[in-house]
């Protein structure tokens, strides 16, 4: 602490001004310190008094002036001050209700001299409370929050302490009615009937509690504590109930797709997981499909070989991870696929995952104006099951039996027919068979509930079957105008053991009415670039 002289000098300052500035609120410690360096220079000192906080001034009992010196707690160490014979005839107290001592004239003030005999019976008369927590009632609050501080934003785990990591009870059982009536948020009647009572609590750390209880109380009115509290444990019960989802591993396939940079974190991961009801393995997040800064560009020469160097890579650790090579032998974890690429990627990386039960496939929601950003990856909290028709399969030319044929996918756009190649389409007109999977109305969040990739994967069912089983084609070509989450779904549905040759499209760069264009072709063995014909094998 600073001398005495420092404090003083502060002090007169404050006390020239009308309204006397609130002075820094200090622990018992900083607070005895500084009464005890007043009494060893000679001071007089009077402190002024409140059920919850003190103001003292140092001066003269017979002359004053009084000056302000500090304002803080009174505790342990004070009493310990106050007890020192050498104080003697030095140290005055005055019991004021007001809720700012600091701010009162100490000369129009009464004073009573402070004797050694007196202390604890003044002590006492500070105190006031109705009653205090009992240990039934402190077990309740504490467990209903965890043993963390229930102040918005803090959290700190009050179990340990937070520089030096010893465990122990670290907590404040904070009233958030005063037992006191004259205490902070007192009140004439509840301050007695909630003394005890656990709904009437907060479990704080210190700084928090010396903050609503002593610093600023006046911020802090007891609705807004209440609140808190509430919050509080719906968020505590929230997190623990999620200790009873089902753990996945979580596997990020992420690119610049147009200039969007990916956006997530562990943080977003988790939190959508949640909402899911699932729980996030304590493993880290895996990250396969990651080209680096390189920017999606599928109809570039030198963007492929870049891709299949990288998946060279990536392809072995991938698939010994999905087999169990990689899990010490263990089955295929569950996995939370997050997929933010360019559609010919989430189509490869879905035919390399393949339609196993246990995959959990998130799709990343466009942020709106205000939201926080933990809700990209969340299922919206508005989003309905969708009703049964809502992805439609059509034949848009039929056949009986043909060696290739295009499968449309109309979800965030509809795809005409003039924007496709040849031989899909010719002056406008189909040329082969073609199946298309539409809703009525396509728009980019058409994707808004875990039920629509449940649905639009009955849909590609049907359309493949019609495809593959029906028709009998060995190629089939792909446009797909839909969300990430669908896309990599529909890779899924290329089962290895038999399908046809899948050639992706997608858009030259040009705007919404840009033609598509082949990029890679997807069989049962392999992958090859349709341009350079390079190629990486998709068997283990």
């Amino acid at each position: 602490m600073g001398g005495v002289q420092n404090v003083e000098t502060a002090a007169v300052s404050n006390a020239a001004l009308a309204q006397p500035a609130k002075p820094s609120t200090l622990t018992d410690t900083e607070l005895a310190a500084i009464v005890k360096a007043l009494l060893a220079a000679g001071r007089d000192v009077l402190v002024v008094a409140n059920k919850y906080t003190a103001a003292v001034f140092s001066g003269s009992s017979d002359t004053g002036p009084w000056i302000i010196a500090c304002a803080g707690e009174l505790g342990t160490e004070f009493f310990a001050v106050a007890k020192a014979k050498s104080i003697a005839k030095r140290l005055w107290v005055h019991n004021t209700v007001e809720s700012a001592p600091w701010a009162l004239d100490p000369s129009a003030l009464s004073k009573n001299q402070l004797i050694v005999g007196q202390l604890t019976s003044w002590m006492k008369s500070l105190d006031g409370r109705h009653g205090h927590a009992s240990a039934e009632t402190k077990a309740q609050v504490a467990a209903l929050a965890a043993n963390r501080c229930q102040f918005a934003g803090c959290g700190e785990d009050l179990s340990t302490h937070l520089v030096t990591g010893r465990t122990g009870n670290f907590s404040y059982f904070a009233h958030i009615v005063a037992a006191s009536e004259d205490g902070p948020r007192g009140h004439a009647t509840l301050s007695a009937q909630l003394a005890d009572a656990p709904d009437n609590f907060l479990l704080l750390c210190d700084k928090c509690h010396r903050l609503i209880d002593r610093v600023d109380p006046d911020s802090y009115p007891a609705d807004m504590l209440q609140k808190m509290r509430t919050d509080s444990i719906n968020e505590v019960r929230r997190l623990l109930d999620t200790l009873r989802y089902p753990e996945v591993e979580r596997l990020y396939i992420l690119g610049n797709v147009t200039g969007q940079m990916p956006q997530i974190s562990d943080r977003d991961a988790d939190s959508a997981l949640w909402k899911a009801k699932l729980r996030p393995s304590p493993k880290a997040a895996d990250s396969v499909f990651s080209f680096g800064g390189a920017h999606h560009a599928p109809h570039d020469d030198a963007y492929w070989p870049t891709v299949f160097k990288t998946l060279q890579f990536d392809l072995p650790l991938f698939q010994s991870k999905l087999n169990g090579v990689g899990n010490s032998g263990r089955p295929r974890p569950p996995l939370a696929v997050f997929p933010f690429h360019g559609t010919s990627i989430l189509i490869l990386a879905g035919r390399i995952l393949g339609d196993m039960a246990g995959t959990h496939a998130l799709q990343p929601h466009r942020n709106k104006v205000g939201e926080h950003l933990e809700t990209r990856w969340a299922w919206p909290d508005d989003a309905v099951s969708p009703a049964p028709g809502k992805y439609q399969v059509k034949v848009l030319k039929s056949t009986a039996q043909a060696d290739e044929a295009a499968l449309l996918v109309s979800l965030t756009y509809g795809i005409t027919t003039k924007r496709l190649p040849s031989p899909v389409a010719i002056n406008g007109e189909l040329a082969i068979p073609a199946i298309e999977i539409a809703v009525d109305s396509p728009n980019p969040a058409i994707i808004r509930h875990p039920d629509d990739l449940v649905h639009f994967g009955a849909a590609v069912d049907e359309a493949l079957r019609t495809l593959q089983d029906t028709w009998k084609v060995k190629k089939v070509h792909l446009f797909v105008g839909a969300p990430a989450s669908a896309a990599l779904l529909l890779g899924q549905k290329m089962q290895a053991r038999h399908h046809a040759t899948f050639h992706c499209h997608e858009t030259l760069p040009g705007g919404p009415e840009s033609v598509f264009a082949p990029t890679i072709a997807i069989s049962a063995t392999a992958v090859r670039t349709i341009r350079s014909g390079q190629a990486v094998s998709l068997q283990t």
